[in-house]
């Protein structure tokens, strides 16, 4: 891992489920990944959130790719998690 990821993106247990997060901000770096799939550029992330740097979110790239498994992992169970709940009243 590059030494800009090793101060930016953490891995911390019963924090996201443990999976990468930005810093201590509990801002999953599937999140980052998934918008940039869809299309949002880093500069539009800035503007929608404003507590993010260009440094996290260029980080949280390069822990994708440098850890694509990781993250994908994160995203799948997401992903199950959301489907699961899908149809359930709320409060699930």
């Amino acid at each position: 891992m590059s030494k800009v990821n090793q101060t930016v993106i953490k891995e911390t247990p019963g924090v996201c489920g443990g999976y990468p997060c930005i810093d201590d901000m509990r801002f999953p770096v599937r999140l980052i990944v998934e918008f940039t799939r869809a299309g949002v550029s880093i500069d539009t992330l800035l503007e929608d959130y404003p507590q993010l740097t260009r440094e996290q979110i260029e980080g949280a790239l390069e822990y994708y790719r440098e850890h694509p498994a990781r993250v994908d992992e994160d995203i799948e169970r997401n992903a199950r998690a959301w489907e699961a709940l899908q149809g359930r009243a709320w409060p699930g």
